[in-house]
């Protein structure tokens, strides 16, 4: 009985090492580092989607200090998440419907190219006075920094930090990534097909189509590169008594690019290790469940069999600010609809008093989306409210204002999964065309299969993005950081597409096709000087 006892005891050791030597490898290997984050740019929806990995990176026990606009909510925020607060900028609803650019013209398109231009040099100004770079430089000398993590966007003013700090940059860019962005990484960026963040096409391109797109990206990347990334530098020069090519040192400083898009929804397109796909990643599968206010919810449960429409033009725009004729357009064409409407308005003066309408001034929207009784969603397109609808399987009726809306648009449209109304074409007509389009069987099942490819990845775009990052802080990060670069960074435009080769073939032809008329020559007159003379005939 005692030889019985010893042996089980020794069994149950045994079980013990071995659980602890499983929790144990359970355990990352990845120390504490420090992390900035520089964020200058205001955006609301922008931070929404950077926040996800800069609070889940604090809860792997790194220290992350962030310069940012939005203040994070004491619910979510870890203990060693420090911010340092820019404030006096809005966050909230600010377009009107006479500010919109719903088209996408050429003209439009540099006047938004300058618009962002002119909104990043501001930001600058305000980041650069706030007085936090002096407190970044006093934390540094105290405890260094081991990364700077900063968004990718409409400026790179701040890279004079992480230039002064010596520490490698990881870019975040909440939308498609800007034109002038892909030569950082020597990421291609083929005009025939890849569609870029400031436009939208159908698939595939027609020949004037493919010109703008053409026209528009290099044009736009250019004038990023030799006029914001100059102001940029004397901005940097300014405050920090530093000069160097702000754009030499982002493609040298740069490991990753984390971009919130992915090939369900953005399509195929050419990729390099260092930009990581995290499309989604400010989605929480137990936010798409959460409580409804019970207005919404008394709505909900007694929608009818067609349930509802969910209308929202997201937290920039507001619709209440839509002129009364267009709203009354709107009105009268869901009156005829055999479903109910919860439509975000923010005014207390409501176009109309039916009971088939819900108005509320804000709403969880990835809940409702995803609620069984929303059948369908009109939204403005941009990029949170439309990878939230794709998650969730909804068919969608876009209407793009401004920015990266248009793109984000037809990629919805070019996978069947919902169908366009310009703002300027909403009239009862064409929404009750567009409303009848939008019901087909096709649409819900081409919804349901995109919402399906989504969510069923290798591995959730939040622990992609967290375990690129802490790829780079690991013992061996410089190492890592070294073999991410690639040297095609360093190659100007004509040897990066082979024009210097190209040149020297087209020379080799052109030699071999001359030497060759000129041996065709010097034969033909040899041949015609060797040929014998007819002799003449005498005669009597």
């Amino acid at each position: 009985m005692q030889i019985s006892g010893n042996n089980n005891s020794n069994k149950a050791m045994l079980l013990i090492y071995f659980l602890l030597a499983t929790l144990a490898g359970q355990i990352p290997t990845i120390c504490s580092r420090r992390i900035l984050g520089i964020f200058p740019h205001f955006g609301y929806s922008h931070f929404k989607v950077f926040y996800p990995l800069l609070r889940t990176l604090a809860e792997h026990g790194h220290h992350i200090t962030v310069v940012t606009h939005i203040k994070a909510s004491s619910d979510t925020k870890p203990p060693n998440y420090e911010e340092l607060l820019l404030g006096g900028h809005p966050t909230g609803n600010f377009v009107t419907f006479n500010q919109v650019l719903p088209r996408r013209p050429l003209h439009y398109l540099l006047l938004e190219a300058e618009l962002l231009h002119s909104e990043g040099q501001k930001s600058c100004k305000k980041f650069y006075e706030s007085g936090h770079v002096e407190t970044i430089l006093k934390l540094h000398e105290q405890q260094p920094f081991d990364l700077v993590i900063t968004e990718f966007f409409n400026t790179d003013c701040q890279l004079g930090i992480p230039y002064l700090l010596q520490v490698p940059v990881v870019g975040l860019s909440s939308c498609l990534l800007m034109p002038y962005y892909y030569d950082r990484i020597a990421l291609p960026d083929f005009p025939s097909y890849v569609q870029s963040e400031f436009v939208g096409f159908p698939e595939e391109l027609s020949w004037h189509q493919r010109l703008l797109n053409f026209v528009q990206m290099k044009f736009i990347k250019n004038l990023y590169r030799y006029r914001t990334n100059y102001y940029d530098r004397q901005l940097i020069k300014k405050y920090l008594n530093v000069d160097f090519d702000v754009d030499e040192f982002a493609k040298r400083s740069t490991s990753l690019i984390l971009v919130n898009q992915h090939y369900t929804f953005n399509g195929n397109k050419p990729l390099t290790p260092q930009l990581i796909e995290m499309g989604g990643i400010h989605i929480e599968e137990k936010a798409t469940t959460a409580t409804l206010p019970a207005e919404i919810e008394k709505f909900l449960k007694n929608a009818p069999h067609d349930g509802v429409l969910f209308v929202s033009w997201g937290s920039m725009v507001r619709a209440s600010s839509m002129p009364s004729e267009k709203a009354q357009a709107i009105v009268k064409a869901l009156e005829q609809q055999p479903f109910n409407v919860i439509w975000k308005w923010e005014s207390d003066e409501l176009p109309t008093k039916s009971k088939k309408f819900l108005f509320v001034k804000w709403a969880p929207q990835l809940s409702l989306l995803c609620h069984p009784k929303v059948k369908i969603f009109w939204g403005h397109a941009g990029l949170l409210g439309t990878t939230e609808n794709v998650y969730c399987g909804k068919p969608i009726i876009t209407t793009p204002l401004y920015g990266d809306q248009s793109v984000n648009a037809y990629a919805i449209q070019n996978r069947g999964a919902g169908t366009i109304l310009l703002y300027d074409d909403i009239n009862e007509k064409n929404l009750l065309a567009t409303l009848k389009e939008i019901r087909r069987k096709s649409y819900a099942e081409h919804a349901a299969a995109l919402s399906h490819i989504f969510r069923n990845r290798d591995m959730k775009p939040l622990d992609k993005a967290v375990w690129w990052v802490e790829h780079l802080l690991q013992e061996q990060g410089k190492t890592a950081h070294k073999l991410l670069q690639t040297k095609a960074t360093k190659l100007n435009w004509f040897v990066y597409y082979s024009l210097d080769s190209v040149c020297i073939l087209l020379g080799i032809v052109a030699a071999v096709i001359f030497i060759a008329r000129v041996v065709l020559r010097r034969l033909l007159a040899i041949f015609k000087q060797s040929k014998p003379k007819n002799a003449k005939v005498k005669t009597k």
